[in-house]
């Protein structure tokens, strides 16, 4: 039997690896046990809008939502105690809007010293709506996941652009409006055309046109315009 000083057969480049992370539309950040970032990935950096140099040092509350600060130290002492379970929060971007997002920490050790930690970021929206391999299973990651998404829909903490920030999202009228559909409202809100959609949210224009007729097909709209005015309609 031949043997090999390596489980792996294969041992991946760093853009290799980056690739399959684009590819499954994940970001990655690292740092500091103290909280300061490292690193972030282009995913990650087109996300929430930050150069690598803005981030470069700044501690990782400039990502996190106002209404989760107070909640950032018993996070990070958590997660260094050796919690590396899967976690929900919502992440702010530069220009203030917020997105739910799923992370996976990992802590970095040497010599048995947590030296950094590294975080891979889901966007919340694309876990939530990926099509379900077994449709009658509810329970593990998978039921976990939709069931905090939905809990996260009720607290109204879905957030797209500030224009929609009063629209009420339990209105019976929108009630089956997916989080990514949400989200691609508030881009459309902001004044962005399809392409321009689809380049932000890393999706292809043809997804966006898809989500939007489903759009008007539960609201019983014929178009954009018509969609726009109805859901301005519903701010509060």
């Amino acid at each position: 039997m031949e043997t090999r000083d390596s489980a792996w057969s294969v041992h991946p480049t760093y853009a290799q690896i980056q690739a399959v992370l684009d590819t499954l539309n994940a970001g990655v950040l690292v740092r500091t046990v103290a909280g300061q970032i490292l690193f972030a990935n282009d995913r990650m950096l087109h996300w929430v809008g930050y150069a690598p140099e803005e981030l470069d040092g700044q501690h990782v509350r400039i990502l996190v939502a106002d209404e989760l600060q107070d909640q950032v130290d018993d996070e990070l002492q958590e997660i260094h105690s050796g919690d590396e379970r899967l976690r929900i929060s919502i992440m702010k971007r530069k220009d203030g809007r917020t997105l739910p997002v799923v992370f996976c920490p990992k802590l970095l050790q040497r010599d048995g010293e947590t030296v950094a930690v590294v975080a891979v970021v889901m966007d919340l929206g694309e876990v939530q709506t990926a099509r379900r391999l077994d449709s009658t299973a509810d329970t593990g990651l998978t039921g976990s996941l939709s069931r905090i998404a939905g809990e996260l829909q009720a607290l109204s903490l879905f957030a797209g652009s500030a224009s929609v920030g009063q629209v009420r999202w339990d209105h019976p009228d929108i009630a089956l409006i997916t989080p990514r559909e949400r989200e691609i409202l508030g881009e459309l809100l902001a004044g962005r055309r399809v392409p321009a959609i689809a380049k932000a949210l890393f999706i292809s224009p043809h997804t966006v046109r898809n989500h939007l007729k489903s759009m008007y097909r539960k609201l019983d709209v014929p178009d954009q315009a018509a969609l726009i005015e109805r859901i301005k309609s519903l701010a509060a």
